[in-house]
């Protein structure tokens, strides 16, 4: 590795993240605009597990607590998400997603599978996007 590679890969990122900012994502995603990267996350972590707790999502996201107070603060005062009383863990908040906290993880996927298919569809065929997807992996694994 050298400082040429780093170069050409940030540059890469950013040509990539460039190409992939349309004019049009921001009229068809408009739920999204406004919230962070964490709050998306929050959200869709809630979505696929009703009834998480605070403690689970600092440990899945790596995040502090106050951190995520937060982001669940903001959430909430725009009635995207609900805090309850845990059935396993009186101590403790559950949170449930409100039906405009379900609208926003629908295009939130909607978003991933438009910016994905875009990606993928950008290679000439299945075995180049496996092997993409295989690189992928072994960053996250490694990093």
């Amino acid at each position: 590795m050298n400082y040429n590679q780093i170069k050409s890969l940030n540059e890469l990122i950013h040509s990539i993240n460039r190409a992939l900012k349309d004019d049009d994502i921001d009229k068809r995603f408009k739920r999204l605009q406004g919230l962070t990267t964490i709050e998306i996350g929050i959200i869709n972590l809630v979505s696929n597990n009703p009834d998480i707790i605070l403690k689970e999502i600092s440990k899945i996201t790596k995040t502090p607590k106050s951190t995520l107070t937060s982001a669940l603060n903001r959430l909430e005062n725009k009635n995207y998400i609900k805090r309850k009383i845990s059935k396993s863990d009186k101590r403790s908040f559950s949170l449930y997603l409100t039906e405009e906290g379900d609208l926003v993880q629908e295009e939130h996927l909607a978003l991933e599978h438009t910016l994905g298919s875009k990606i993928l569809n950008a290679l000439d065929n299945d075995e180049e996007r496996n092997k993409l997807i295989d690189l992928l992996k072994k960053i996250v694994e490694n990093v």
